[in-house]
């Protein structure tokens, strides 16, 4: 799915037969993941759904259902912000497995973003079924990867470990604290090269997860352009605005994910009253001139921090 992974964790049994099984049931639950939400499998069953024909049911597997059903939930609190339908609109600017050869018009990106929309979707939850109204296309992006932090995460504590930290694409969720006793510190992202402007944040991610969103990541050219893989659900167009990253701390890596994604997105204004609202522990970045940063910090962040 376009990214990377990592884990570490502790437990008493012999570490020789332990770890082969903790290897292979992060296997399993990695290819359960890749099988239904990838973008970049045409037999996944996002694929499938994306073809499916127009005003068809289609039945999903639990695990995707539940992505989408949270999806649809934080679409609605962020008033469209995050929106798991923009599919068509993400690979038309090549963000992908099918980089763009040529960049669309804005005509082009709005008239796409007609047949995208999280209300066109609906739901059936006694089936776990999702009514294709034809042509919209899912992109799992911006939760898919909080959603596999928490699916292994899960699995490890079940297996009995003492404690664990799991990465995938730079979202993070732990449990437990190492053998000497220190909780699992993690420092949240900063942009590059102007890093310097903001202090340095560390986390203690112990029963907690923390995932970041930030236009830094994946840019491509178009032309002298340099252009975002964050879609905005208004234009259809790659995000352009002042916020260069967000984080948020959550129980749920997937939540988290999502949120990142929609409050990294957002208007700045409307980013923080979200944030503020819903009660989220999020750390928003703005740009302030060609060299500098601010950030800000929720009501719940600072709580944190005190």
């Amino acid at each position: 799915m376009g990214s990377s992974w990592r884990v570490r964790a502790f437990g008493h049994a012999p570490a020789a037969v332990r770890s082969r099984q903790i290897g292979a049931g992060i296997a399993e639950r990695l290819d359960i993941v890749v099988r239904q939400m990838s973008h970049y499998d045409p037999e996944s069953c996002l694929s499938r759904f994306n073809r499916a024909p127009a005003a068809s049911w289609v039945e999903l597997p639990e695990e995707m259902f539940r992505v989408l059903r949270c999806g649809i939930e934080i679409a609605s609190a962020t008033c469209g912000w995050f929106d798991p339908t923009l599919g068509e609109a993400v690979s038309l600017w090549g963000f992908g497995p099918d980089p763009a050869s040529v960049f669309p018009t804005e005509a082009a990106a709005l008239g796409v973003l007609e047949r995208c929309g999280w209300r066109k979707l609906r739901l059936d939850p006694t089936r776990r079924a999702v009514w294709q109204p034809g042509g919209l296309q899912l992109n799992f992006g911006g939760i898919a990867k909080g959603f596999a932090v928490d699916f292994v995460l899960d699995w490890l504590r079940q297996g009995g470990l003492a404690a664990a930290l799991v990465e995938i694409g730079g979202e993070l969720a732990g449990f437990g604290v190492k053998p000497d006793g220190t909780p699992w510190w993690v420092e949240l992202e900063n942009p590059p090269l102007v890093a310097q402007s903001l202090p340095e944040t560390l986390l203690a991610l112990s029963g907690a997860a923390v995932a970041s969103s930030g236009d830094w990541v994946q840019r491509q050219w178009a032309g002298s352009r340099s252009i975002s893989h964050l879609i905005d659900p208004t234009t259809g167009s790659p995000a352009d605005g002042p916020t260069a990253g967000a984080s948020v701390i959550h129980d749920s890596c997937m939540i988290a994910d999502a949120w990142a994604t929609a409050l990294c997105v957002a208007p700045p204004r409307l980013a923080m009253r979200l944030a503020a609202w819903h009660g989220l522990a999020a750390r928003l970045v703005f740009r302030s001139g060609p060299a500098g940063l601010q950030e800000w910090l929720s009501p719940a962040m600072r709580a944190m921090a005190a």
